[in-house]
């Protein structure tokens, strides 16, 4: 039973403490999960990643509960997700109740540009992070810049620059050495 205790208040940590949604969790559940609970190796951690934003749902949700059933089973994924939930949960409940006006308060406006400033520098960290750590072949190059060009250029919905790197992945993938990509 402590094993399952322990994966609620190490997720409920996760969602407490991160505000800005899966990107702005990344940093904590990279810290949590992969240096300190060894839970994951970095490795494990970046595949997961991949296949947290490839499937449906949000990302912390779909990390929870891979982590929670690999270390527990389905209780296990159960109680690592609900921790993961429970604190927007928590949160959105007391604001819907307790303030009409939330956003119209001068001190939230300000508290949430603050947070704001601190969500993009997070996601920019783990961005950087996360490209210097990856295996750089010329078929990762290629579709990284690809897709760059798709986001910022060309403006392409993200699902489509997901599938379209998924399936040149499928296509040309056979033909660069691709055996540990995340």
């Amino acid at each position: 039973m402590r094993k399952y205790f322990s994966l609620f208040f190490n997720f409920f940590k996760i969602g407490l403490f991160t505000i800005g949604g899966g990107y702005a969790m990344i940093p904590l559940m990279r810290e949590t999960l992969v240096y300190r609970d060894n839970s994951l190796t970095e490795d494990e951690f970046l595949e997961m990643l991949a296949i947290s934003q490839i499937t449906p749902g949000p990302i912390a949700i779909n990390m929870a509960t891979f982590v929670g059933y690999r270390e527990g089973g389905l209780i296990g994924s159960i109680f690592a997700t609900v921790g993961v939930s429970l604190p927007s949960l928590i949160t959105i409940l007391l604001i819907s109740i307790y303030f009409t006006n939330f956003i119209d308060i001068p001190w939230v406006k300000k508290f949430f540009l603050g947070i704001l400033t601190g969500v993009v520098a997070e996601i920019v960290y783990i961005t950087f992070d996360l490209f210097i750590k990856a295996k750089k072949t010329i078929f990762y190059l290629s579709i990284l810049l690809l897709s760059v060009i798709e986001l910022f250029v060309i403006r392409i919905d993200p699902i489509y620059v997901i599938l379209i790197g998924g399936a040149l992945g499928i296509v040309f993938g056979k033909f660069f050495e691709v055996k540990d990509a995340p």
